[in-house]
């Protein structure tokens, strides 16, 4: 008696799991296929991780009978990472001896399966708001002619986001059982949608926001035509024939100059306050201003400078005035190159000459 192969209905809308994997069993036991066993087993899996409900590790007895005695194949090795968890470790290393020459040529050979089936596991992190009491993932593929079908699949898990559904539904692209006429379906995912009583996510754009996009940009398009409005120019140039990219180099080089000028602004402020010397600096070592000056023999005459340093024209630093009259056996003040005001300001050249016949006339007087 000949047995059918499953379909795909069966395969993805079978509630009872028992009945589902008695059939895989018996079709095993009657046609000793492995390619097409190992691919429906495969589309359980991808199942599982599709749905809330639990298909988890499904037909673990033809698994086993699988990878320990069924005769090696393309398909078999291909798929063979989707069925490490049915065995353990010591189990698994045997598997690969049978399978593969080594584990070099088992990884090098299961490399893009090996991440489909890591998508399987790294799932289930959506968070919803709401609750509602059915899903269903509405997905959208092409067959190899390039013609589009659409497949709907219940009972679909709303924990799963839409990246990690796109990831789990890109493994059917891998299986070759699923066929209409002489085409292969699931070839190439396109997109999909997850809906309840709303829809979660979409790959798709919701037709009202693209016509609202749509008039949004034709109510711009009329209202720059209807207003007559200069165009912006920068040295020359209109804005308004540039490219992306140039406005972005335009704009670049504009924050570059800002940038340059407030930085030399800011050196500029900074040097200004480091010329400028503190009001209160004296100049030398000593400070005592009085324990400096020359005495002379003459108490009258000693007065009077000293009274001329109490008040020194225009408002001089009396330290630096000081400075002038000391004697050569004194200790020497530090150079100053320009005498300065209290306020900080640089001596005007008036100011430099009174200070110079000062200093010329106690010369002459102390002679």
């Amino acid at each position: 008696m000949e047995i059918k192969q499953l379909t795909r209905r069966q395969l993805f809308t079978m509630k009872n799991r028992k009945n589902l994997e008695t059939k895989v069993r018996k079709f095993w036991e009657a046609t000793k296929n492995a390619d097409l066993v190992v691919e429906y087993i495969v589309a359980i899996i991808v199942r599982n991780a599709l749905v809330a409900s639990d298909f988890s590790l499904p037909c673990q007895d033809v698994v086993r009978d699988l990878l320990f005695q069924a005769e090696p194949s393309e398909t078999l090795r291909k798929f063979s990472p989707f069925f490490k968890d049915y065995l353990d470790e010591s189990e698994w290393i045997n598997v690969i001896k049978r399978l593969f020459k080594n584990e070099n040529a088992y990884y090098k050979a299961t490399k893009k399966m090996r991440i489909h089936e890591g998508n399987l596991k790294n799932r289930g992190s959506a968070v919803l708001a709401d609750n509602y009491d059915s899903y269903t993932l509405v997905s959208v593929f092409e067959d190899t002619n390039g013609k589009k079908h659409t497949w709907k699949l219940r009972d679909a898990d709303p924990s799963n986001t839409l990246e990690e559904t796109k990831r789990i539904l890109n493994i059917l692209t891998t299986l070759t059982i699923f066929q209409k006429g002489d085409a292969r379906q699931f070839a190439k995912f396109l997109d999909c949608e997850f809906k309840g009583t709303t829809t979660l996510y979409s790959t798709k754009q919701p037709k009202e926001q693209l016509e609202s996009v749509q008039n949004s940009a034709k109510e711009l398009t009329q209202m720059n035509a209807d207003t007559n409005v200069e165009k912006v120019l920068v040295d020359g140039m209109d804005l308004s024939v540039l490219t992306k990219g140039e406005l972005i180099m335009l704009l670049k080089g504009i924050f570059e100059e800002a940038e340059a000028a407030m930085s030399a602004e800011i050196s500029d402020e900074a040097e200004e306050s480091f010329e400028k010397l503190p009001t209160d600096l004296t100049v030398g070592n000593k400070t005592n201003i009085e324990s400096r000056i020359v005495p002379d023999e003459k108490g009258n005459q000693q007065q009077e400078p000293q009274s001329t340093l109490a008040k020194p024209k225009n408002d001089l630093i009396p330290s630096l005035v000081a400075g002038a009259i000391l004697e050569e056996g004194t200790e020497k003040s530090p150079k100053v190159d320009k005498p300065v005001k209290p306020n900080g300001k640089k001596l005007s050249k008036k100011d430099r000459q009174l200070l110079k016949k000062y200093n010329q006339g106690k010369k002459k007087h102390r002679k």
